[in-house]
């Protein structure tokens, strides 16, 4: 095993998971994936209007939506597959490069 300064070299493999929230859910869900609680929460007293949702509260809220009916999913995807700006930029003004500001 590889060493840096006599010690051995520590290696993190990171599973990245895609998670949708909405603001009411959204502190419980980083709780949920970091295992820690909020500190700020801590001076907090707690209150019937900011109760924690269940698991089965959380699974059952429907994924946050633009006002045309696109969720964030949907848009991300819209975004990656829009051509570069200097080509977006020549279609949409038959010139070959914008101008320099």
């Amino acid at each position: 095993m590889p060493r840096f300064n006599g010690q051995p070299v520590k290696v993190v493999i990171i599973n990245t998971q895609y998670v949708e929230t909405d603001a009411m859910s959204f502190k419980s869900v980083v709780q949920r994936l970091t295992g820690k609680d909020s500190v700020a929460a801590a001076g907090a007293e707690p209150s019937s209007a900011s109760k924690q949702p269940t698991r089965s509260e959380i699974s059952t809220v429907a994924p946050p939506v633009f006002s045309r009916g696109m969720s964030f999913i949907d848009f991300d995807r819209m975004l990656k597959e829009l051509p570069p700006l200097e080509e977006l930029y020549r279609r949409l003004t038959g010139r070959c490069k914008p101008p320099l500001l």
